[in-house]
């Protein structure tokens, strides 16, 4: 597994612990619906920018965010 992929599992999971659709994150976040969507299917990774917006909007701190997903790599 790659960390963008595993990124992507972690937002997946923080998403979904809130009971919020990918439609609910790119409105609490500014990001364009499509492009979270994108992100999400890992067809292209989450930037920094986008991973401060989630942590803001999630309220979760970003190193924390980023340390969650670098635990799933092997």
């Amino acid at each position: 597994m790659q960390l963008s992929a595993a990124v992507a599992d972690v937002v997946r999971s923080l998403i979904a612990e809130r009971g919020w659709s990918g439609r609910q994150l790119a409105r609490e976040t500014g990001i364009n619906q499509a492009t979270v969507a994108r992100k999400l299917r890992e067809d292209s990774p989450f930037d920094l920018d986008d991973l401060q917006r989630i942590s803001q909007a999630l309220s979760v701190d970003l190193t924390e965010l980023i340390s969650a997903a670098t635990r799933l790599l092997p």
